[in-house]
């Protein structure tokens, strides 16, 4: 049987949430607390972008910024517009983009190959699957 993998799991407000639960505030850049930073293997979706700012991290690690998840595992990430590392520095979050960026493509590459293989089944809140 295929492993079910969600295109909605949000990695990275599981992430965030627990960080939270590990340092008892909501707010990861509370006083008292060393600046927090997410680190994910591509830009987030527009839920995990929307909930980055409000977790109160001061720094957001991508392996990459562009179309290639989107084109490789047909996943579809929404938009929040062209300049989302704009958008969270003007939050005073640094964005630092590029980190492991091959291969991180590698692992995108090599989860759509499951896909194909039927190894993998991906769904998405439309019920339809890639």
């Amino acid at each position: 049987m295929p492993e079910l993998v969600g295109a909605d799991s949000a990695p990275e407000v599981v992430a965030l949430g627990l960080a939270q639960t590990a340092t008892g505030s909501w707010d990861l850049g509370a006083e008292g607390l060393p600046p927090h930073e997410l680190v994910v293997n591509w830009r987030p979706c527009v839920q995990c972008h929307g909930a980055t700012p409000w977790s109160g991290v001061r720094g957001l690690v991508v392996a990459g910024q562009g179309p290639e998840p989107e084109e490789i595992t047909t996943f579809d990430e929404d938009s929040v517009g062209a300049d989302r590392a704009g958008q969270l520095g003007a939050r005073g979050i640094e964005v630092v983009a590029d980190v492991l960026r091959d291969e991180a493509l590698t692992v995108f590459r090599d989860y759509r190959k499951a896909v194909d293989e039927g190894d993998v089944v991906v769904h998405n809140a439309r019920g339809s699957a890639g």
